[in-house]
């Protein structure tokens, strides 16, 4: 009975050793081969960089790196943007002829689990480049850390470069398109406000060519003047004729040369009072009234066109204000070793999991035998 119970016992021995084995010992080996003889080195490059406003009259309120970069603003928004644009397919297409992604990514196609498939389509090298492109942002400081990985220092470095070069010139040119969809507007406006104040300034001069005349509303007053002088001459001429009735004939030369130079001035008075309300589109205060409309419309087209010149300049002030930067924080580096794989750190993890799953397989199987018993 020992004896069976002994050769049970070893039996069991055997099959968990065995299982063991296949469970955690063999693929432990695989795993340590495969970090040690077969995964390429990663050689890794990284920068900080962060978006910021300039021209911003706000005052610092935080410490350290925060209140340096302070007196200007940075949007959470704004580096979202630019994480999103590092990693897309936009990015690839523009270093593609430069990196070759397809041929630096894949070396001898040995590394199964590190290495760019053979082939790959627009969809797996994007997948790929953002293992190889990391991006995390700060939600403190608004700093974004750039790394990259590549199979050599100099391929891993000068990438990130090229991201650093390709993320200002994405920066600037959305700055810049958003300051000139901030003036266009204002400068249609100024445009259509110089045109207005062109053509009004243009009928003003037609109108003082069509009629000869410089200002009618002046003339006018000129006119007027004119006949109050006439008038106080009639006066005085018919004052004289009453002195000369009162002691001559009315057929005296003297009355009757008096008498023409009074008809004389009464015929000037009419014909310049005839000047100014003619029943005819002649008339001078209906110039005059004309010109004045005239002169109001441009007087106006000024006004706007002066109020739009002050728009534009504060919408380009504005949007100067609003210009963003990429800062550079930290530049790339070229690394002297490798940091992945991360071959410990690989080893032990593995062999936690791998025990980790033998004792689970171990609890249902013993599970299992417990229900057959």
């Amino acid at each position: 009975m020992s004896v069976s119970l002994k050769n049970k016992f070893n039996k069991k021995k055997l099959k968990q050793g065995f299982l063991f084995l296949v469970l955690v010992i063999l693929p432990w080996l695989l795993v340590i081969f495969y970090t040690l003889a077969v995964a390429h080195p990663r050689y890794v490059s990284q920068s900080q960089v962060v978006v910021k406003q300039t021209n911003d009259n706000s005052m610092p309120t935080g410490t350290g790196l925060v209140a340096l970069l302070g007196g200007v603003s940075t949007s959470v928004e704004d580096s979202n943007y630019l994480t999103s644009y590092i990693l897309s397919n936009d990015m690839i297409t523009k270093l593609d002829p430069t990196f070759k992604f397809r041929e630096n990514f894949r070396l001898d196609g040995s590394d199964l689990l590190n290495e760019l498939s053979e082939n790959p389509t627009k969809e797996e090298l994007l997948e790929y480049f953002q293992k190889r492109v990391h991006v995390e942002l700060d939600q403190t400081t608004h700093i974004l850390s750039i790394k990259t990985q590549g199979f050599t220092p100099k391929y891993a470095f000068e990438l990130n470069q090229a991201l650093l070069k390709h993320s200002e010139a994405f920066v600037n040119d959305i700055s810049q398109k958003l300051a000139k969809e901030q003036t266009a507007f204002a400068e249609k406006q100024l445009e259509d406000a110089e045109k207005q104040m062109n053509e009004a300034k243009a009928a003003v001069l037609d109108y003082q060519n069509r009629n000869a005349i410089l200002d009618p509303e002046s003339t006018a007053r000129a006119l007027n003047s004119l006949i109050s002088g006439l008038e106080a001459n009639l006066s005085s001429l018919r004052t004289e004729e009453r002195q000369l009735l009162s002691y001559l004939n009315p057929n005296a030369p003297q009355v009757v040369s008096l008498r023409s130079q009074i008809k004389a001035v009464e015929q000037q008075v009419a014909q310049e009072r005839a000047k100014l309300t003619s029943p005819t589109n002649n008339r001078l205060n209906s110039k005059a009234l004309q010109f004045e409309q005239i002169k109001a419309g441009a007087a106006f087209a000024e006004e706007k066109y002066k109020m739009a010149l002050t728009t534009l300049e504060k919408a380009t002030t504005e949007a100067n204000r609003k210009k963003k930067n990429l800062i550079v924080i930290s530049s790339p580096f070229q690394a002297e070793e490798s940091l992945y794989p991360r071959h410990w750190y690989i080893i032990l993890t593995s062999l936690a999991f791998l025990l980790i799953f033998y004792g689970f397989v171990q609890l249902i199987l013993a599970i299992i035998r417990d229900h057959r018993d």
